[in-house]
């Protein structure tokens, strides 16, 4: 019998090595030009690949991974920034809707088969010290406003967050019709307004590079106490993401 695998899309670095925290034995290897990482647990096969910031090269990872593994799930995975008031650094957000954000138009992605987040795992926020709650995920395609993207929302959207990945990978998994859960933790909320982009931190193969981030500094010496607090708070987010996962894999699994 084939093993079953999950597929979980990741931007970066920062986000995956949460996520392998308390994992069984991870492999690492390349896929094409994407870094790959692998662990079963029970008879499931958790199959993570880093593919770096943006729509194509979440499309691209999206498309090589159901090629290469034939996933039975997708689950798009990371951070997030907070663009309702009621959402605070270090909830989760569970995607319901899914908005692409382009110049001054917003565009609902509709279709894909959405996989709920097990009830176990919702149940864990009683004790969590976070919350966890179903969503609107937008994705732009550049660094835009929080601000500004909020101004444009539908009214009767609540507990939204900003990304540049998943609805890329939701219109992939509404094409390819393999089922699709979609979490995202707030590392900035709607108050944080980021004065960078994380790309002018990255290389050419979207890894951070510490030459970029001390260009940058010197280029921006004002976000240095941003850059701090943005650790700070990713910090927590990916505590949150690693209980997240590790529940969701138990209940998996």
């Amino acid at each position: 019998m084939a093993q079953r695998t999950i597929g979980i899309i990741v931007a970066m670095p920062e986000e995956i090595r949460p996520l392998l925290k308390g994992a069984p034995t991870v492999q690492k290897e390349m896929m094409g030009t994407f870094p790959l990482y692998r662990f079963t647990q029970h008879s499931r096969q958790f199959a993570l690949i880093q593919s770096g910031i943006g729509a194509d090269r979440a499309l691209a990872a999206a498309q090589l991974l159901t090629e290469r593994l034939n996933p039975e799930l997708l689950i798009s995975m990371g951070f997030g920034g907070g663009i309702s008031p009621e959402l605070k650094v270090g909830d989760i957000v569970i995607g319901a809707r899914f908005l692409v954000h382009q110049g001054d138009c917003m565009t609902e992605t509709s279709g894909v088969r959405i996989v709920p987040l097990p009830d176990a795992v919702i149940h864990s926020k009683k004790s969590s010290g976070f919350n966890i709650a179903q969503g609107t995920i937008i994705s732009t395609t550049g660094v835009q406003s929080k601000e500004g993207i909020a101004r444009q929302m539908p009214e009767q959207i609540t507990r939204a967050v900003v990304d540049m990945e998943t609805c890329a990978i939701v219109r992939f998994a509404t094409l390819s019709r393999t089922p699709l859960m979609a979490i995202r933790c707030i590392s900035d909320d709607l108050n944080e307004e980021l004065g960078f982009s994380m790309d002018e931190f990255m290389d050419s193969t979207m890894q951070v590079s510490v030459a970029k981030v001390c260009m940058t500094v010197v280029r921006k010496p004002w976000i240095i106490p941003q850059l701090y607090r943005l650790y700070r708070n990713t910090d927590r987010a990916g505590k949150n993401l690693c209980t997240v996962f590790t529940l969701l894999r138990e209940n998996l699994a």
